[in-house]
């Protein structure tokens, strides 16, 4: 069932982020900070798919490198979810995208830090 809902939290993330690419690009806002929004829409992207590449293939190294990712993911998620809430010009789809980066980010860490593998590489006493 996490793999499911992991799955599924990365698909979300990658359409959303998809669609915001496109509406930035169609609609051309003035505020819109060009630079900003392509490296969160590429870390967006490797993420979310190098995710899924882990879930095919658990190699111990992969797992780590997709847990770290995961992390930084939710890190962005609270930094975006944070400045939505505080700035003077609110946000509903960065409020929306950077709860989907949190609960992705949980997921991921949940997912490929769990307990038992760490016991079973003898890195656990």
């Amino acid at each position: 069932m996490l793999k499911t809902a992991l799955a599924a939290i990365c698909v979300f993330t990658l359409l959303a982020t998809a669609f915001l690419t496109a509406s930035l690009l169609v609609l051309q806002p003035p505020r819109a900070n060009y630079p900003i929004w392509f490296t969160l829409a590429t870390i967006i992207t490797i993420q979310s798919v190098a995710t899924f590449v882990a879930m095919a293939n658990p190699h111990a190294w992969l797992r780590i490198l997709v847990a770290a990712g995961g992390a930084a993911l939710g890190t962005i998620g609270v930094w975006t979810v944070r400045e939505t809430l505080t700035s003077s010009h609110f946000e509903g789809y960065a409020l929306v995208l950077g709860a989907m980066l949190v609960v992705q980010g949980g997921l991921t860490l949940v997912m490929f830090l769990r307990l038992q593998d760490f016991r079973r590489a003898g890195l656990q006493s």
